[in-house]
């Protein structure tokens, strides 16, 4: 489950979670910070000292969490659906009193979730392939994919100016360093782990295919084989560029895990559309993916929201403030119509599914109601289910107002309605 990592990382960003040597780090910190991380070895050894016990384990971190994957892509049922659900909230990070980011959204929109699958009926649960993982946390091969390897490495040392640190909003600490890397790590474990089941399909009709007797029979064939989507309780964000983050976001796990499938599946990956339905643009990636041929950006947000500097995406739709549910979806409609017919040749698909929209989010400044933004996701199911490629969701914004519920309950059923329309479909 756990990606590749280097040891310098390892160090400074798992094990330091253990609530068991906080206070034993800080030296350490200091150490590390003016030795400028050339000891890699000699510092896992001091780390390792100061934190291991023989009672200290990955449990120390996420309790009774299953780190294992008990369904792997090669022995899947290749004509039902595929829908691994990546979680990061066992990285959850404390913040200063009255922070106006909702950090503990992640753990209860996942149980809810849980909760929701759960009380599906048997039969109908096992029409979808599904199961609950936590997220790994990202290499720096994968990483660095996007990123600038020297801003990498200021914010894993924590060698951040005060307005780089103000820009994302949030104060450094080590848990931080490891929730931005499993953030990231979870929408590429997801897109990694649809792009193998991918294969195997492809391996398969390429098989098939030397027995039917004809270019139609193979292709029907093809459309009865699953719909492969994959999820991650976490991620979306898109505010974060190429050497420097801002809007909560420190890396764009979209645009890391596009590059990366990009580069590991060449084969079958060669375009990538990035549906993004935050209330706010999503500005790193359509920098981020300037001049490329291989990644659509698509960004549907409101006019009036705009915190930094807009930027252009391939396709940027902006709304009015106030804008309601009739506006807002007969626009999504068109567009996403339009891009049916101009996207053949799109391979893998990228949903941001930010609830930011809704009229009881503090920030969104748009009129949706939770009804209008269930119709939302079931336009962008449509879409994925028409073209018949991998759909990846990711959450992005979503800030209560004074009750959490109305965020909690449209995070959540953005999920449950995936796995309840590949149930369906």
């Amino acid at each position: 489950m756990y990606e590749h990592i280097s040891k310098s990382h390892v160090i400074i960003c798992i094990f330091m979670v253990f609530t068991n040597c906080i206070r034993n780090t800080q030296s350490l910190i200091s150490s590390y910070r003016r030795s400028g991380g050339l000891s890699q070895r000699r510092a896992f050894r001091q780390l390792k000292q100061r934190c291991f016990s023989s009672s200290s384990s990955m449990s120390d971190v996420i309790g009774n969490h299953n780190i294992q994957s008990s369904l792997h892509e090669n022995s899947l049922d290749l004509f039902s659906a595929y829908f691994p659900i990546y979680y990061n909230d066992v990285y959850e990070v404390p913040l200063p009193p009255n922070h106006r980011f909702p950090m503990e959204k992640y753990r209860q929109v996942r149980e809810r979730v849980q909760e929701n699958i759960n009380n599906l009926p048997v039969d109908y649960k096992t029409n979808v392939q599904s199961e609950f993982r936590i997220s790994p946390l990202i290499s720096l091969e994968n990483l660095t994919t996007t990123h600038c390897p020297d801003y990498v490495e200021r914010y894993m040392k924590g060698n951040q100016t005060d307005q780089e640190v103000r820009n994302v909003g949030f104060p450094w600490s080590l848990k931080g360093v490891a929730r931005s890397l499993s953030s990231t790590g979870g929408t590429v474990a997801a897109a990694k782990s649809m792009c193998e089941a991918k294969k195997r399909q492809l391996s398969y009709i390429g098989g098939i295919g030397k027995h039917c007797k004809g270019v139609s029979e193979s292709k029907d064939v093809e459309r009865q084989l699953g719909n492969i989507w994959g999820a991650h309780l976490a991620g979306g964000t898109h505010h974060a560029f190429r050497d420097r983050g801002e809007g909560f976001c420190v890396f764009s796990d979209i645009a890391v895990a596009a590059n990366t499938i990009l580069r590991d599946y060449p084969d079958f990956i060669k375009k990538i559309l990035i549906i993004d339905l935050d209330v706010h643009q999503g500005n790193g990636n359509s920098v981020l993916f300037q001049g490329r041929n291989d990644v659509i950006t698509f960004s549907v947000h409101c006019s009036s929201n705009y915190f930094s500097p807009k930027e252009d995406s391939d396709l940027d739709i902006e709304l009015p403030p106030g804008c309601n549910d009739a506006t807002y979806l007969a626009t999504l409609n068109h567009w996403l119509q339009r891009i049916s017919k101009e996207a053949e040749d799109v391979d893998f698909v990228f949903f941001q599914a930010g609830v930011d929209i809704l009229n009881e989010d503090r920030l969104g400044r748009m009129d949706v109601s939770q009804d209008g933004v269930a119709r939302r996701n079931k336009m962008v199911f449509d879409f994925a289910n028409q073209l018949k490629v991998p759909l990846c969701i990711t959450m992005g914004g979503g800030y209560p107002k004074k009750s959490w519920e109305p965020i909690l309950s449209a995070h959540s059923n953005v999920y449950t309605q995936a796995f309840s329309y590949l149930a369906d479909n």
